[in-house]
């Protein structure tokens, strides 16, 4: 088998240095640089925060014609939770007692 010796043309390229190159960067340039980058993505975020939250549409705490208000929602939300930490506490005593049991048939 012969080798493939296959050379690219491709043009030299020369690395000009630009003016701030020679200069050393110090610390304090480049710290500086850095905190005031990290305060505008910061502060940035804030913004976005609230000018979503503007955009949002709350729900009104009384009744309405078109909304039953957020309380009663959040009174069905907690019943229904408790309604299921209740169900799934008791399938969870019951694996607990038949675990127990097949324990003491296996000793």
């Amino acid at each position: 088998m012969a080798k493939n010796n296959t050379k690219l043309d491709l043009p030299e390229i020369e690395a000009t240095p630009t003016a701030n190159a020679d200069a050393p960067k110090t610390k304090k340039t480049v710290a500086k640089k850095s905190s005031t980058k990290k305060r505008k993505t910061v502060s940035k975020f804030f913004r976005d925060v609230i000018s979503e939250l503007k955009k949002v549409e709350w729900a009104s705490f009384k009744n309405t014609k078109n909304n039953s208000g957020v309380l009663k929602q959040t009174s069905t939300v907690l019943v229904v939770v408790l309604f299921f930490l209740v169900v799934i506490a008791g399938i969870d005593a019951g694996f607990t007692q038949l675990l127990k049991l097949l324990l003491e048939a296996a000793a």
